[in-house]
């Protein structure tokens, strides 16, 4: 990516044409009002194969830079038209909290065109009709407590919705919400064998997999790999975790996402959060942010 031309930090988002011969970042989408203001990073960003809609959280690094002990900020979930070249609509997340949690970063749909947006401190999750006119928290925080790293990503399959929890048992757990709820009902995924899951990250089911597997990125390690063989994900086995490089971990990279690329291929997502701002901008010097393909590692654990 050229120099200065953030995503996460300007509150913009990348278009990444991998079919070009030599594949490249062919666009950046702004948000009139919204993009590069330095109070507000974008998250979150899923496409929505239902509708070819793209859904863009554009959030508070408050929540996160301070372990959740200050969650003020302003949060929105923008709904973009990517045939149209347009913002169809914005909800004002802080608005539907009263400011009282936030953390929102990841995203997920259901069949019937609505939106849910996970918030990390503590764990909640709101949900947003297609419309973007009604929003109501679906799953709301069962604390007042702030500071716990909770659920920090989102993926579904039919109408199961799973959630990471990093402040569960055994250093965290996967939870399980049928989206056909009116209001979230969290039941924990039984996992075999139940491993450790320190500090994890987003969550994604690649298509290809028909959402029988599940990737639970893990920042300092790498992408932990699950598999429900029925896709109802009462249970998982927990069949292994493809490592970080050790070049880019020793480069203090971490790893917030794993992702599908065409039909086939898995990438690893690397991510630098230091490095010195570049003055009169929101972002680094960085000119490179490797993804690295695991489709060979994940496949050898489903086998």
């Amino acid at each position: 990516m050229e120099k200065n031309r953030s995503v996460l930090f300007n509150a913009t988002v990348a278009v990444y044409n991998p079919y070009l011969p030599n594949p490249a970042v062919t666009e950046i989408i702004s948000f009139p009002g919204l993009t590069g203001r330095s109070n507000l990073s974008s998250s979150g960003i899923t496409w929505d194969r239902r509708t070819s809609l793209l859904s863009v959280i554009l959030n508070s690094p408050t929540p996160f830079v301070t372990g959740g002990q200050d969650v003020s900020g302003e949060n929105f979930l923008v709904k973009y038209s990517p045939a149209e070249g347009r913002v169809l609509w914005t909800v004002n997340l802080t608005a539907v909290s009263g400011g009282r949690y936030g953390g929102f970063q990841e995203v997920e749909h259901d069949d019937r065109g609505n939106t849910y947006v996970v918030g990390t401190h503590p764990s909640s999750i709101i949900r947003v009709d297609k419309h973007g006119r009604h929003a109501e928290p679906w799953y709301p925080p069962q604390t007042t407590n702030t500071g716990p790293r909770g659920y920090s990503g989102l993926a579904s399959t039919g109408d199961v919705l799973i959630a990471n929890d990093n402040n569960g048992g055994n250093g965290g757990e996967i939870h399980r919400f049928d989206m056909r709820d009116a209001k979230g009902i969290p039941a924990v995924v039984k996992r075999v064998p139940s491993v450790f899951i320190p500090d994890a990250n987003g969550i994604y089911m690649p298509p290809r997999y028909r959402g029988t597997v599940l990737l639970v990125a893990i920042n300092t390690v790498g992408v932990m790999v699950l598999r429900s063989r029925d896709a109802k994900w009462r249970t998982a086995e927990h069949l292994g975790t493809v490592a970080n490089d050790v070049a880019f971990a020793g480069a203090d990279a971490i790893v917030p996402a794993a992702v599908q690329i065409g039909p086939e291929r898995l990438y690893m997502v690397e991510l630098y959060f230091a490095g010195q701002i570049v003055p009169g901008t929101n972002a680094g010097n960085r000119t490179r942010y490797p993804m690295v393909d695991i489709t060979e590692q994940v496949e050898a654990l489903l086998d």
